[in-house]
C-alpha cells in the first residue's frame, strides 16, 4: 500500500518527537542558564504554572519555588533561568521578543528588556499574590496584574510605576485580558466577571452577570467572541461584549478548567485538572477530549500555531504537539 508523503513526514515527526523524549538531552547553557545533569522522567516534580512562547523556538516556563525554564529549541531542551527568588512565579507574559514579565506571590513584579539575560524587581506596592500579567503585543507600556484581595494594578510607563484600580472587593482574581485599550474583562472567584469600556484603561470597572458561582480561572478574546472558563467544568462564551454570557457547549469535563487559548477563530484548546486537554476546530461549536497520558492537574496551554503547542502543570508535566493536540509527548528540563 502507498502511503502518501504528506502523511509519512507526520508520523514520522511524531516518531522523532517520541524518541527525542525518551533520550538524554544533550546541549550548551546560555548566559545566565545553568545545565545539570539529564535527568530521568521522576527527578523534576516542581508545579509549572504558566508557559509563554516568543516564537517557534524560544520559549518560557514558570512555577514554584522560583522556577523559571527558558528553552531556545522549541522545547528539545530547557534549561533554568537565575530568576533571583523563591516565590512562586505565576504568570509570564511578553510584549516583544525583549521585554517581559513575570508575577508572582508576595507582589512579585519582575521585568526583563534583554530577552531574559537579566530580570529586575518592580515595586507593586502590594504583598498579595499576583495571579496574572497582560500586556497587548507589541505595546511596552501599558499593561495590568491582577491578584489576591481585590488587586487590579495598572501600569502606563512599562511597570516603572503601578498603581492600583478597584473595583473587585476583597475576591481573588485569577485572569485579566484587553481585546483593546478600552475593552478588558477581569475574572475572578465566586464567578466574578468585571468589565470596563470607558477608555479609561479600566479606572472603572463594573460586574457583568456570569450566571455562576464558580471560580472562573480564564479568559480568552477570539475576535469575535469571549470564552471563560472555571471550576466545575464552566465554559462560558459572549458574543455581545458581555452583556450575556451563555453556557458553553457540554463536555465531560466536572473538574477545573485553568486555562484557554485560541489560534484564530477555529482552533481552541482547555487544559484542566487529571490532564484534561480539550480541542476545538471548528470555533467552539464541539470541543473534544484528548490524551494527554498524564494524570497531573495542567495549568497553562500556548500555541504558536494551529499545530504547535505546549501545555505545563504540576510534577513537573511539559508537554508538546504539532498536530494540534491530538498527540502529547512530554518535553523535560535539564
Amino acid at each position: 500500500m502507498k502511503i502518501k508523503g504528506t502523511l509519512l513526514t507526520h508520523w514520522v515527526s511524531l516518531l522523532c518527537l517520541i524518541i527525542a523524549s525518551q533520550l538524554m538531552t544533550t546541549a550548551c547553557a546560555g548566559p545566565g542558564e545553568t545545565l545539570q545533569d539529564g535527568v530521568m522522567e521522576n527527578a523534576f516534580t516542581e508545579s509549572l504554572n504558566d508557559v509563554y512562547f516568543i516564537n517557534g523556538s524560544e520559549g518560557w516556563i514558570v512555577g514554584n519555588n522560583g522556577m523559571l525554564l527558558h528553552t531556545r529549541n522549541g522545547g528539545a531542551s530547557w534549561f533554568t533561568e537565575t530568576s533571583g527568588t523563591t516565590e512562586n512565579l505565576r504568570s509570564i507574559r511578553f510584549a516583544d521578543a525583549n521585554t517581559g514579565w513575570v508575577v508572582g506571590d508576595g507582589g512579585l513584579i519582575m521585568q526583563t528588556i534583554s530577552s531574559g539575560l537579566g530580570w529586575v524587581r518592580q515595586s507593586s506596592g502590594t504583598s498579595n499574590r499576583l495571579n496574572r500579567v497582560f500586556f497587548q503585543k507589541n505595546d511596552t507600556k501599558i499593561g495590568w496584574v491582577v491578584g489576591d484581595s481585590g488587586t487590579i494594578l495598572h501600569t502606563s510607563n512599562g511597570g516603572l510605576s503601578w498603581a492600583a484600580q478597584i473595583g473587585a472587593g476583597n475576591r481573588q482574581l485569577r485572569d485579566v485580558l484587553f481585546r483593546d485599550l478600552s475593552h478588558g474583562w477581569i475574572v475572578g472567584e465566586d464567578g466574578l466577571i468585571l468589565y470596563t469600556d470607558t477608555g479609561t484603561l479600566g479606572a472603572l470597572w463594573s460586574a457583568q452577570i456570569s450566571g455562576t458561582t464558580r471560580t472562573l480561572n480564564a479568559i480568552y478574546w477570539t475576535g469575535s467572541a469571549a470564552w471563560v472558563v472555571g471550576d466545575g467544568g464552566v465554559f462560558l462564551k459572549t458574543t455581545n461584549e458581555g452583556v450575556s454570557w451563555v453556557r458553553g457547549p457540554q463536555t465531560t469535563a466536572t473538574g477545573a478548567l485553568t486555562a484557554i487559548k485560541f489560534y484564530g477563530a477555529n482552533f481552541g484548546w482547555v487544559s484542566g485538572e487529571d490532564g484534561l486537554i480539550l480541542q476545538t476546530t471548528n470555533g467552539g461549536l464541539f470541543w473534544v477530549a484528548r490524551p494527554a497520558r498524564t494524570e497531573a492537574t495542567l495549568r497553562s496551554v500556548f500555541f504558536i500555531n494551529d499545530k504547535t503547542g505546549w501545555a505545563v502543570g504540576d510534577n513537573g508535566t511539559i508537554l508538546y504537539t504539532v498536530d494540534g493536540g491530538i498527540f502529547w509527548v512530554k518535553q523535560f528540563k535539564i
